[in-house]
């Protein structure tokens, strides 16, 4: 009997993409191991780079890296993984309609196979984080069988622990042990992940025995599963914040006064307590005030209603003339409730709010467009790559592909290229810091809780709490 998984689906894809989404070329975050995919290399707790497929690497010129690869490792239908294979995957990365924006045409030249065991990654400027920018999920190295003509198949073409045998979309990904993966003993038989939308059937599934891992569990949920028998519940925070996005190309919100109203306007200790209980705090920008890229001393903004009736006076606006629309996807956690609360917290200022919700799919092109006045949005500020350069230019940039805010300011983009041409680490974070100061000071977007995770795991050993990764080698039933 296999161990099962329950995931919920967020935005990204589900079922099998899902499952081969994580590999790796030369990146891999601590613990971030893929039932299908390997690592290369990855990140530990301090930010340094480990080996891991790739056993080492240099920056042999200015704008080229080398990977040297693991020697003997074979994908799961047994061709090598050798420099041309790893060249030719990173290579269909680039070419594909929609490359990561971390790793695209714009930040990369070219990828060649020096040798069997080394590749080379060339890029059109001096470039310090070629290993992050690999961490990006769009950069997974199949084998080269995988890749067809309008769709890729990653079935037996994975290098890591566990071999996709059966997948139903948008439903379940079911999973058998590789005899043959190069990391050593894979203690599970099979696995099975189901993509569960229900939080609650979820955490019944765990209580029923249905289900030995669940993860994202209600609020509700937790005090019945810490009191049962075998059962264990685990929280871990996420680089993770959700935000009230600001249409900062339209009016009201292109007058800073405007936004930095709307910010003191928004109580998020109030939202802290009431929709996340247990599960969140209230945010003091876009990083958590323990990330090493905060701004030292950062703190929340303290809901202050004199103050936003002021600067709605100083901006020339009354706020009863305001009718805004909230735009809520309906895959964000808690977010009907959240969007209710803002809508209240909005009223007593003075600010009508309609609400408007939909699946994300259908309003991430009016987001991305800028046909929106305010939205929820729950953001990964280390889902590109684990060093937040990825999210500031995506973001904030003026060309970022996922700039919903509609931000474009010069001095924010001179921050960002800065940040890009600095090598050394803590320099980098500094800068990282001031661009979030700056964020939080001009009320950008309102950035209203740092998200935690909670998972539940029963009758199941070697777990460990990733926020992505659940399946590992090392993964067993607690009476196998």
């Amino acid at each position: 009997e296999p161990v099962h998984a329950l995931q919920r689906p967020e935005s990204e894809p589900a079922g099998m993409e899902h499952a081969a989404r994580a590999s790796r070329p030369a990146v891999r975050r601590p613990h971030r191991a893929d039932p299908a995919e390997s690592r290369r290399v990855r990140r530990d707790a301090d930010g340094a780079i480990e080996p891991m497929l790739a056993t080492s690497w240099e920056q042999v010129e200015p704008t080229a890296w080398e990977f040297d690869l693991r020697a003997g490792v074979t994908f799961q239908n047994g061709e090598p993984m050798d420099g041309a294979a790893v060249a030719g995957a990173l290579t269909h990365a680039l070419e594909t309609t929609a490359p990561a924006s971390v790793f695209s045409p714009e930040t990369v030249t070219g990828v060649t196979a020096v040798d069997e065991d080394t590749v080379r990654i060339t890029t059109p400027e001096p470039e310090f984080l070629m290993p992050e920018r690999l961490a990006t999920p769009n950069t997974g190295i199949l084998a080269p069988d995988a890749y067809g003509e309008s769709a890729t198949d990653p079935r037996s073409a994975c290098t890591g622990p566990f071999t996709i045998v059966e997948e139903v979309p948008q439903q379940s990904v079911r999973l058998e042990r590789n005899a043959a993966y190069w990391g050593g003993e894979v203690r599970l038989d099979a696995a099975e992940v189901r993509f569960v939308t229900d939080a609650t059937l979820r955490a019944t599934q765990i209580q029923t025995g249905e289900a030995q891992i669940s993860r994202k569990m209600p609020i509700t949920s937790v005090s019945s599963l810490t009191e049962q028998d075998g059962v264990t519940v685990e929280t871990a925070e996420l680089s993770r914040t959700t935000g009230l996005i600001l249409n900062n190309a339209r009016a009201p919100f292109d007058d800073e006064r405007v936004r930095r109203a709307v910010q003191a306007a928004v109580d998020t200790a109030e939202i802290s307590d009431a929709v996340y209980p247990g599960a969140s705090r209230p945010a003091v920008g876009p990083f958590a005030p323990d990330e090493p890229f905060a701004p030292t001393g950062a703190e929340p903004v303290t809901a202050d209603p004199e103050a936003a009736a002021a600067l709605f006076e100083e901006a020339g606006v009354d706020p009863g003339s305001l009718d805004l629309t909230l735009t809520v996807y309906t895959e964000g956690t808690g977010f009907a409730d959240l969007a209710a609360v803002i809508q209240e917290q909005l009223r007593a200022a003075g600010v009508t709010v309609e609400i408007e919700t939909a699946d994300y799919a259908s309003v991430e092109p009016s987001l991305l467009d800028g046909d929106f006045d305010m939205a929820l949005l729950s953001r990964n500020h280390l889902g590109d790559m684990p060093d937040p350069l990825g999210f500031l230019t995506a973001d904030y940039s003026c060309d970022g592909g996922f700039n919903i805010t509609q931000l474009c300011d010069p001095e924010v983009d001179e921050l960002i290229a800065r940040a890009g041409d600095t090598a050394d680490r803590d320099e980098r974070y500094a800068t990282y810091a001031q661009l979030a100061a700056d964020l939080q000071e001009r009320a950008v977007n309102v950035f209203l809780v740092h998200e935690t995770e909670t998972v539940a795991h029963a009758g199941v050993t070697g777990f460990v709490l990733h926020p992505y990764y659940t399946l590992t080698a090392d993964l067993a039933l607690a009476d196998g």
